[in-house]
């Protein structure tokens, strides 16, 4: 304009949680153990939990996980809603997942995916990520026509307001939809999931930009091998006269970039539904 947990009733803990403390064995350090288990559980929560939320969800102590909480914040690992009185992850995980290998192989393998699109479909285009409750910019090519709309690399939006977002969770798991779900007011939750429902149908979205008047957002999801949706290639269509592609092209175009990405991850599933026909 995310990532799936798996818990285990046996395991222990509160809601089934495996606690990290309980993977490290013998030489477990405590402190880094609380901590590792504070962020874990906010990568869940996008909407954040209040201190007294994270001790009761983790069974222990405020006294165990309140000066963690503080220190994690100092550190720019947490960041507070002071009005809410909540904490929720920062940025700064991700800034350093950025330099991690499998996120540098997702940059470099959707470059030159990105700039062929631009230049086929003649409009600007991005590859988005969720991180927490947001859409993160992690791609992007220009069109190459004098006048277009583009996003900048590492801008974030709420992800709920990008077609980027919504086609990622649309094909994530149910547990994910709820939470996001849950932000919203109880009004907006029902077409909220409608949406959800019919971007899972057709595999993509075409859809009105709730931020920039006059452009369609074109997305489609890109997934790894095992088929979770991993983020999103977008075109912010923009019409214009001197551009000779037309929208629904351009929506083919899309889906064949996010295809061939996450094909390039290992991804086999299923062909895309033909957009005319839907």
């Amino acid at each position: 304009m995310t990532s799936e947990e798996t818990s285990s009733d046996a395991a222990g803990g509160k809601g089934g949680r495996v606690r990290t403390s309980e993977r490290a064995g013998a030489y477990a350090v405590p402190a880094l153990s609380k901590a590792a288990e504070i962020l874990e559980l906010l990568a869940s929560e996008p909407a954040g939990l209040s201190a007294t939320d994270i001790a009761a969800r983790l069974g222990r102590s405020m006294g165990e996980i309140y000066r963690l909480v503080v220190a994690l914040e100092r550190l720019d690992f947490l960041t507070k809603d002071a009005l809410l009185d909540r904490y929720a992850l920062s940025l700064k995980l991700f800034e350093l997942a950025h330099r991690h290998p499998p996120t540098k192989r997702l940059i470099r393998a959707a470059i030159p995916i990105l700039e062929r699109l631009a230049v086929e479909a003649e409009q600007s285009c991005h590859l988005g990520v969720l991180h927490g409750d947001q859409l993160v910019i992690l791609a992007q090519a220009d069109s190459p026509q004098p006048m277009r709309y583009s996003v900048k690399i590492g801008a974030t939006f709420p992800a709920l307001e990008t077609s980027s977002g919504i086609v990622i969770l649309a094909h994530s798991d149910e547990r994910v939809q709820e939470q996001f779900l849950s932000s919203l007011l109880p009004e907006a939750r029902g077409p909220m999931a409608e949406r959800f429902a019919r971007a899972l149908e057709v595999g993509h979205e075409r859809h009105a930009s709730a931020v920039v008047t006059g452009v369609t957002n074109l997305s489609r999801p890109v997934f790894d091998h095992a088929g979770t949706p991993l983020a999103a290639i977008t075109i912010p269509h923009l019409r214009q006269v001197p551009v000779h592609t037309e929208i629904e092209r351009a929506l083919e175009m899309v889906i064949a970039a996010a295809d061939a990405l996450s094909a390039g991850l290992g991804w086999t599933g299923a062909a895309e539904p033909n957009p005319h026909t839907l």
